[in-house]
């Protein structure tokens, strides 16, 4: 199968994805809406895959952002959806590994954004093509690592999101405030009502002030990018 070209529902928004390749989910579509964010900021995109989160930011905040991605074929691809929603003066995509950008960009960013692999190599159903081998398990990057370069990127009073599976959160957030990344918000989310929760949102603040707000637990939005009502930042 080919190339498609998927119509996201908000401000005329296109995204290229491969059927066959790992593609976006209502998990990236979550993290976008529970981002803060003002124009002008610097974000950074950790993983930025097929370049969802690079895009939905640049148009929903007006940031400008970077997105770094170490697939060759996934950073082409939102590389082209970035020229093809005419965003390439706002988006940059860098095909790299993401353990080497605090030390190509420094502390140069207000705000981190990640969707990183939930499942540690080895665990979970792993017979998958191996593009989508590689964004769910931590092939090329672990949770540690992600988290150390997010906050090697991140100015005092910088922002991390995140989004992961709630049978890691204890570990998530351990690792966090290792690297002086203090929790703030964290919003639990449900698959559908009546199901236990399966993933979270976390926001931290790079060597910020102690101090924790949980939200009330909902189910995924099944909505579209433009949709406000489940928005919670």
């Amino acid at each position: 199968m080919s190339e498609r070209i998927d119509d996201l529902q908000y401000k005329g928004l296109k995204l290229i994805q491969h059927p066959q390749k790992f593609r976006f989910g209502t998990d990236s579509v979550e993290l976008a809406h529970f981002v803060s964010a003002r124009p002008g900021e610097r974000a950074a995109d950790l993983g930025a895959g097929t370049g969802i989160l690079s895009v939905l930011l640049a148009a929903r905040y007006g940031v400008q952002v970077t997105g770094i991605e170490i697939q060759e074929e996934l950073a082409d691809m939102a590389r082209r959806s970035v020229a093809l929603n005419g965003q390439s003066a706002q988006v940059r995509i860098e095909c790299m590994p993401m353990q080497q950008a605090p030390a190509q960009f420094g502390r140069s960013f207000d705000l981190v954004v990640s969707n990183p692999p939930y499942r540690k190599l080895g665990s979970g159903f792993t017979q998958a093509e191996s593009a989508v081998l590689r964004a769910r398990h931590e092939v090329d990057v672990t949770l540690d690592e992600v988290i150390a370069s997010a906050a090697g990127l991140l100015s005092t009073g910088g922002r991390f999101y995140m989004v992961y599976p709630t049978e890691r959160m204890a570990e998530a957030i351990s690792v966090c405030q290792a690297y002086k990344l203090t929790p703030k918000i964290i919003q639990i989310l449900r698959p559908a009502a009546g199901k236990p929760p399966h993933i979270f949102l976390l926001k931290c603040a790079f060597e910020g002030r102690p101090g924790l707000q949980v939200l009330p637990e909902r189910d995924v939005c099944a909505y579209a990018a433009t949709e406000e009502s489940c928005s919670t930042s």
